[in-house]
């Protein structure tokens, strides 16, 4: 009787403990196919967030004189602006939200989930930070000041929205890389130039606290790549 109950009691260990694994796996093979579902529609929300939103923001800086800009130039009322600016943040959008949404899938299959009013307090935190480094750079704000003043408004506003290391590592990536990208850009194709500029990079001007802005940039380009990834995610699982 005892040798019946033992392999009956055995059997049903084997039955259950396949059953028991099945949902982990399930849901990690849904988690890393989602992204290569929906990248298309997610590329063309962050591209088009870029084309329309970037130029605005932008224009905050070219307002002041900050930036001038020379081949292509535009003015629509007070926004100076350039025809190459719009496809340029365009992409610059989209890569950096797509790199982050590939970072979350490599790292940890819990991904913080965003909401629509997180995205827009990262986007009035970006907004006020762009409008601070302008007014500050209108009002003849020694350069050194300025830096230590935006670096210091660039950390809280990292800590308030983001708090991570993998954010801050790609804020900073950002913060160095997006600069120096702009010298061949100002070199070859004359888009643009900085008429105080304060540090001289193979020939070509930049003004040193530029990489705060992009660093301020990457927690909204965070938030609204996950937003977007979220609600995306979700009309396909509803259909």
């Amino acid at each position: 009787m005892g040798f019946l109950l033992f392999p009956s009691r055995s059997l049903s260990l084997v039955k259950i403990q396949p059953f028991a694994s099945r949902p982990h796996c399930c849901l990690r093979k849904q988690r890393k196919g989602s992204l290569r579902s929906t990248w298309p529609s997610i590329s063309l929300g962050l591209f088009g967030s870029g084309f329309l939103l970037g130029p605005l923001i932008d224009g905050l800086h070219s307002r002041v004189n900050l930036v001038v800009y020379q081949n292509g130039s535009i003015d629509f009322g007070p926004l100076h602006t350039n025809i190459w600016v719009p496809p340029l943040l365009g992409l610059f959008y989209l890569s950096v939200g797509l790199l982050q949404l590939f970072l979350d899938e490599m790292a940890s299959p819990d991904v913080p989930q965003v909401t629509l009013e997180k995205t827009g307090a990262s986007l009035l935190a970006l907004v006020l930070f762009i409008e601070l480094s302008a007014e500050m750079y209108k009002a003849g704000v020694a350069d050194n000041l300025e830096a230590y003043i935006l670096f210091a408004a660039a950390e809280l506003i990292w800590l308030l929205l983001d708090r991570t290391a993998l954010g801050f590592t790609l804020a900073s990536i950002v913060g160095l890389a997006c600069p120096l990208a702009e010298v061949p850009i100002m070199k070859f194709c004359h888009l643009w130039s900085y008429p105080q500029a304060n540090i001289q990079i193979f020939g070509q001007g930049l003004i040193t606290w530029t990489l705060t802005c992009y660093f301020v940039y990457v927690p909204f380009l965070i938030n609204l790549s996950r937003w977007l990834d979220s609600i995306i995610s979700n009309r396909i699982e509803s259909k």
